[in-house]
């Protein structure tokens, strides 16, 4: 039963794993551009990109927690808690 668990929980690892990355890409690069920023109107737009970002990532956080705590022991799951706590660093306002 598990064969036909785990093919389908890794891809959603991978896909969440990626989304943590560009999450935290990007969000380096807003918070780089925030601080080079003179224009009003840019920043507000920065901020309120960096804000979706942020609660992109807090879904993924509650998403990955909820997978740990049903498979604990999966490493794939764990790996993904971790990813997701470690963006919780570039995560600037």
């Amino acid at each position: 039963m598990n064969k036909y668990i785990f093919p389908y929980s890794e891809s959603i690892v991978i896909s969440l794993s990626k989304e943590i990355e560009y999450i935290k890409s990007r969000s380096k690069n807003i918070n780089y551009s925030l601080e080079n920023c003179q224009n009003k109107i840019l920043s507000s737009r920065l901020k309120s990109e960096l804000n979706k970002l942020n609660q992109n990532r807090l879904k993924i956080l509650k998403i990955s927690e909820s997978m740990f705590k049903r498979n604990c022991n999966e490493l794939s799951f764990e790996f993904l808690l971790e990813l997701t706590k470690r963006s919780n660093s570039l995560q600037q306002i």
